[in-house]
C-alpha cells in the first residue's frame, strides 16, 4: 500500500521539478527560497488562525488547522512569486554549465521542499490517524521510498524557527508531527493491532475495539483539533 502513495508522490515530484527547473538557476533558486519562507510563514501563524476560524466558524472547526497552515503557506507563496518576479524579471547570464548544474540543484530542491510541505499540510487533515488506509504514516513511512520529505520539510522548518527570533516556543518537528497524529480523530490501528493479534494466534476473546475507520470512542476529543486545544476548547466527553 505505501507505494502507491509513495508512486504518487514520484509524480509531483517530477512534475514538480519540470516545471521548476525549467525557470533556470535563478528562477529556480528564487522557487527554493520562496517555497522554504512561505512554509516558515505559515508554520508560525497557522494555529492562531485556526484558532480564529474555530471562533468564528464552528462548522469548519474540524478542518481549521489544514485549512490555516495551508491557507498561509499558498497565499504567501503567491504574494512571494509576485514579488520576486516584480523586483527581478529578467535573468542572470551565466555559463551554460554553471546554469545546467544550477537549475537541476536548485529545482530538485524546491521540487522536494514544495511536496514533502504538501505532506505536511496533509497530516493536518481531520482524517485517519494513518492516512489514506495506511499508506502514510507520518513519522514511520517515510515518503517517497525512503527519502522522507515531509521530515526534511519539518527539520528546515525547526532549524529556521530556532534561535535568536524563536518567540515564546521553539518549534520541534517531533513534538508536531506527534500532536497533530493525536489530533486526527479517526483511529485505524486499533483493527490492525487486533488483526496482528488474531494472525497469530494470540487473540483473547475480548470484545473488540471501536470499528476501523470511525473515532475512538474511548477518548475524549477536542473540537478544531489542535485549532480547538489553541483557543482553549475542553475536551468533549466520549
Amino acid at each position: 500500500m505505501d507505494m502507491i502513495f509513495d508512486g504518487v508522490a514520484v509524480l509531483f515530484l517530477f512534475f514538480a521539478f519540470i516545471a521548476i527547473s525549467s525557470e533556470g538557476l535563478w528562477g529556480s533558486a528564487l522557487a527554493f527560497f520562496n517555497i522554504a519562507f512561505s512554509a516558515l510563514v505559515a508554520m508560525s501563524f497557522a494555529d492562531k488562525l485556526a484558532g480564529i476560524i474555530v471562533k468564528s466558524a464552528s462548522f469548519l472547526s474540524g478542518f481549521a488547522d489544514c485549512l490555516s497552515l495551508g491557507g498561509i503557506f499558498a497565499v504567501t507563496l503567491i504574494l512571494l512569486r509576485f514579488a520576486t518576479d516584480y523586483l527581478a524579471p529578467g535573468k542572470l547570464h551565466l555559463p551554460p554549465a554553471l546554469e545546467g548544474i544550477g537549475k537541476i540543484v536548485f529545482g530538485a530542491a524546491a521540487a522536494g521542499l514544495l511536496v514533502g510541505f504538501l505532506m505536511v499540510i496533509l497530516q493536518t487533515a481531520p482524517v485517519h490517524k494513518k492516512i489514506f488506509w495506511g499508506m502514510y504514516t507520518p513519522g514511520t513511512s517515510n515518503p517517497p521510498f525512503g527519502l522522507g520529505l515531509d521530515e526534511k520539510a519539518l527539520k528546515l522548518v525547526e532549524v529556521g524557527l530556532t534561535g535568536p527570533f524563536k518567540g515564546k516556543n521553539a518549534f520541534n518537528a517531533s513534538d508536531w508531527v506527534t500532536k497533530h497524529t493525536a489530533a486526527r480523530p479517526y483511529d485505524n490501528t486499533a483493527e490492525e493491532a487486533t488483526d496482528a493479534k488474531a494472525k497469530s494466534g494470540t487473540g483473547t476473546g475480548e470484545a473488540a475495539p471501536a470499528a476501523s475507520g470511525g473515532p475512538d470512542s474511548t477518548s475524549p476529543r477536542i473540537p478544531g483539533g489542535t485549532g480547538g486545544a489553541a483557543v482553549g476548547l475542553p475536551p468533549t466527553a466520549p
